[in-house]
């Protein structure tokens, strides 16, 4: 009975540090361009993955096979669709697909059906995270009627998660790649 013990005591710590040696951790140097990026306030994200609350309709949608190939209804691939979040000095922008549900009536605009918002963002605040070396971002900013929450998540590894509430639609979380922003010539 100990042999099997000690067995499965060294299996458990051979499979946790096999697991711990597999974080995607980042160097010196991507933390000091990172915290660079993040200083000049100059970063975009290109959402690859977005994850709508789940719902009856979205299930529907699923279901008739109707989203892209690989995806689920809380968990669409959006790459190569030109989705953006970026900032730019005291600027943000963003133009995301949403999928869900709006909470609220009002007239439909084909060219308003995502998530667009410009301008300068009310209590913009970065806060470190505790447990790795990425940063907090939360604002406010309103587009027409509409306002929107902002919480992101960035880290110096090059990933970035955004999560969208609005007073007219249901909450969506957006994956994607973390950048430094270039203007386009």
């Amino acid at each position: 009975m100990k042999y099997i013990f000690k067995i499965g005591a060294y299996l458990l710590l051979l499979v946790s540090v096999a697991c711990a040696s597999g974080k995607d951790k980042a160097t010196p140097e991507e933390i000091a361009a990172f915290d660079k990026m993040i200083s000049d306030q100059r970063f975009e994200i290109r959402p690859t993955w977005a994850q709508p609350m789940a719902s009856q309709g979205l299930n529907s949608i699923a279901n008739a096979g109707l989203l892209p190939l690989g995806s689920t209804a809380s968990r669409i691939d959006i790459t190569g669709i030109g989705a953006y979040f970026r900032m730019v000095g005291d600027s943000v922008e963003a133009d995301l697909p949403f999928y869900g549900e709006r909470q609220m009536g009002g007239f439909y605009d084909q060219d308003k059906a995502g998530i667009k918002f410009e301008g300068i963002p009310k209590d913009l605040s970065f806060t470190p995270n505790k447990k790795d070396d990425g940063q907090t971002m939360r604002f406010q900013i309103s587009q027409d009627s509409e306002n929107f929450q902002v919480f992101a998540q960035l880290y110096p590894n090059g990933k970035g998660r955004l999560t969208v509430s609005s007073t007219h639609r249901t909450n969506i979380w957006y994956q994607g790649n973390l950048s430094e922003y270039e203007e386009e010539e």
